[in-house]
């Protein structure tokens, strides 16, 4: 996540790049593969806002098959 500050911007906003960013990490370290990865992104694009309040767990448990 970019240390950058940003005018007009809350400290504790998150963008949908910055929660995918994280996303992907998790899947990285967890080995989730790349159809679960997918489904997460859909997910985090569609409403970025509640998935940044998330954990990640959650999101997996939301788009695991």
């Amino acid at each position: 996540m970019s240390t950058k500050k940003n005018p007009g911007r809350r400290a504790d906003d998150i963008s949908a790049a910055e929660i995918k960013e994280f996303w992907h990490d998790f899947c990285n370290r967890r080995g989730i593969d790349e159809a679960t990865r997918a489904r997460g992104d859909a997910k985090i694009e569609s409403d970025p806002e509640y998935w940044a309040d998330q954990t990640m767990p959650r999101l997996l448990d939301a788009v695991a098959s």
